[in-house]
């Protein structure tokens, strides 16, 4: 099996794809031999909007063991006090999970909020990835703010190291990003995956303002109705350029179209990389639209 660290390290175009995961625990999904074949990694959710799914180290090691590709693990800091975070983690990587992608996640009211995004990450890196504890913390978190990395804290040994590929969530578009991007750097991100882009002009514009030090893949998701694109509106999508929209509105068939558009963005955001030597590769999420999602990724080109 080939690791996602060492493809985004040597700068490849890489190529992942995060499927919808089970509402329980049976799994009857297969995907298309031509998108295995496709994608580098999968990438595994945790519980969206507070919606329990499949726990994603179970998951993720179920589809890495059968479709022999890497997986990254999505981690909801929100919703972990310091000892669980770490006994998940442990277990997760005593699976063979490697990467994971820590997110605030969307806001629910039955989490404790304990720990901030930035803080799981050094948490990570500075202690269990040199076997360590993570040192608890008191009180509630602050969005953004790192206690970690505001002291001085007791080191206590683990009963070994681990070695996680830690990367953390890119809003483009958004108020203040460049300064959260420096935030979750600063804590140790070594990669970041946006949320959802369909005009390349964004990102773009976004990735040469960053100036990214690490790796970065772009999120995109299939978009099949005019329901959708409102939603995405509602939700304050900054990758959803009113010129995509305009196209999408104007098209036969908003499923097809979308394809397209996200498919030569790509291919635009390839050539831009190579062009400015930076390492960025796509992220396809499903989002209840998995044969759509397939379709974008059989179109790129890598």
């Amino acid at each position: 099996m080939i690791r996602l660290r060492d493809l985004l390290t040597e700068g490849k175009f890489t190529v992942t794809y995060e499927p919808d995961s089970p509402t329980g625990f049976k799994i009857d999904c297969e995907f298309p031999q031509k998108v295995v074949e496709k994608i580098d990694a999968f990438g595994v959710y945790n519980n969206p909007r507070g919606i329990p799914k499949l726990d994603p180290f179970v998951y993720g090691w179920y589809l890495m063991n059968r479709y022999n590709k890497d997986v990254i693990v999505n981690v909801r800091t929100q919703d972990y006090t310091l000892p669980l975070f770490q006994s998940t983690l442990w277990g997760g990587y005593l699976l063979g999970i490697r990467n994971l992608l820590l997110v605030t996640g969307d806001y629910h009211p039955g989490s404790p909020f304990l720990i901030d995004v930035t803080e799981g990450i050094t948490g990570i890196r500075k202690y269990l990835n040199e076997g360590y504890r993570i040192p608890p913390l008191t009180g509630k978190a602050k969005k953004y703010y790192n206690r970690f990395l505001s002291g001085e804290f007791e080191r206590k040994r683990a009963k070994g190291a681990t070695d996680f590929f830690v990367g953390a969530v890119l809003t483009p578009g958004r108020k203040g990003e460049k300064r959260i991007y420096k935030k979750k750097l600063e804590a140790g991100a070594q990669f970041f995956i946006t949320q959802l882009v369909y005009d390349a002009e964004i990102i773009k514009k976004f990735l040469e303002d960053i100036e990214p030090e690490v790796p970065v893949l772009v999120g995109t998701a299939p978009i099949k109705t005019l329901k959708r694109i409102k939603f995405l509106k509602k939700l304050g999508i900054q990758g959803l350029s009113d010129r995509i929209i305009k196209e999408l509105k104007g098209s036969e068939d908003i499923g097809e179209k979308c394809v397209e558009l996200c498919s030569n963005m790509y291919k635009e955001l390839r050539d831009f990389a190579r062009e400015y030597g930076i390492k960025i590769g796509a992220h396809i999420m499903s989002i209840k639209n998995p044969v759509e999602a397939g379709k974008i990724i059989e179109r790129i080109e890598k």
